[in-house]
């Protein structure tokens, strides 16, 4: 492996001065180094302390820390890191090399050794070091890019008009991130819209689809335009940016209260529930239209579905995280979600969100899930 000096530094140890000497000599040979010895165990510790070495050699029998234990020190300090400690040592008895590999040695190579074995060992191993490294950088900007979608997904819920009189609403991921959306803004004329969306499959690479929907969703709403333009809106980006396979699965609804009136377009989502204020189920309106992202715009209808609504309606939208939950290899399905929803008029919300994780109990999430209640309320 070839590198510029200094960039590369390898730590040997050894409490005899010829061996150092002997090994500084063949390093000096087969790589480009920067060589840093240590006479003593509780040296080689301190040197680590202070300036982590990319690999080191490692004597076995010396008179302060011998080299396991001195190795245990040296592993603990660099913890996930990878620093290869190649033992050098004359002592071949199967029992001594397996006590180098058990305190943490990475390799051995006995003396007196030969010094391509040497020069091959070490490359070897600077080699998995750099791989190391690498994944570590980039499981780094992973971690940055994660704490950015994180940001911006927290960011887009807090932006959302979530007015505790007219929304309530339950999300929880399966993971660290969640691949469902719930988006709700108000525009000039007062009109309310609320999108709630599933992305295809979980976590990171779900969420991420959050952003250009948000962008999408906010700009428009709050220009006053039209639902169905919103919708094809959405749907072209996606389709451009989403990769094949994944796609947006979606309800919309707008409220217009002045108006008593009610839009949906909803596309490869789970059936919404209407009831009346009084209790009553008014309908169940179906998800006619594929998912958002898969259709090119020639392909795709934005027509929403037009009600007339009462002040007091309620609407529930949900993800089929609900439904496809699982408790001893039994689904809460659609028909129990329906029944909790037909038995509850107080307090429906509550209650049947209390009634679904009574039946998940301590059963492992499998989807992200989220449940909304929308109420038909003037709120001025």
């Amino acid at each position: 492996m070839s590198s510029s000096c200094n960039s590369i530094k390898i730590l040997v140890v050894d409490d005899v001065a010829s061996n150092r000497v002997l090994l500084r000599k063949i390093l000096n040979i087969v790589i480009d180094c920067e060589i840093i010895e240590a006479e003593s165990g509780s040296q080689a510790i301190e040197i680590c302390n202070n300036l982590m070495p990319d690999l080191i050699l490692m004597d076995i029998n010396m008179p302060d820390i011998d080299g396991y234990h001195t190795t245990l020190a040296i592993k603990k300090l660099v913890g996930s890191n990878y620093v290869p400690i190649i033992f050098v040592t004359a002592n071949t008895e199967d029992t001594s090399l397996t006590q180098a590999l058990s305190s943490g040695g990475d390799d051995f190579i006995s003396k007196p050794f030969n010094a391509r074995v040497l020069e091959s060992k070490i490359k070897a191993h600077l080699r998995i070091r750099e791989l190391n490294l690498d994944l570590i950088d980039k499981n780094n900007q992973l971690s940055n890019q994660q704490m950015l979608i994180e940001r911006f997904f927290d960011k887009a819920l807090e932006k959302s008009f979530l007015d505790e009189r007219m929304i309530k609403y339950h999300l929880s991921s399966m993971c660290a991130f969640n691949g469902d959306v719930l988006l709700v803004e108000t525009t000039p004329d007062d009109r309310v819209l609320t999108l709630v969306g599933d992305f295809t499959g979980h976590g990171l690479t779900a969420a991420m689809g959050t952003l250009p929907v948000s962008m999408i969703f906010f700009k428009m709403v709050q220009k006053g335009v039209a639902i169905t333009e919103i919708v094809s809106e959405i749907n072209s980006q996606l389709n451009k940016l989403l990769p094949s396979g994944m796609f947006f699965a979606a309800s919309l609804v707008e409220i217009d209260i002045k108006h008593k009136s009610m839009k949906v377009w909803a596309g490869g989502m789970p059936d919404l529930y209407w009831f009346s204020k009084s209790g009553e189920l008014k309908g169940e309106i179906q998800s006619n239209n594929m998912p958002l992202g898969i259709l090119k715009d020639v392909q795709f209808s934005s027509a929403t579905v037009d009600y007339s609504i009462e002040t007091g309606d309620m609407i529930y939208l949900y993800s089929d995280g609900i439904i496809e939950a699982t408790h001893n290899a039994e689904m809460f399905g659609s028909e129990r979600l329906k029944s909790a929803l037909l038995s509850h008029s107080e307090n429906r919300f509550t209650e049947v969100l209390t009634e679904f994780n009574e039946f998940t109990g301590d059963a492992a999430q499998n989807d992200d899930v989220t449940l909304i209640e929308l109420t038909c309320i003037d709120l001025q």
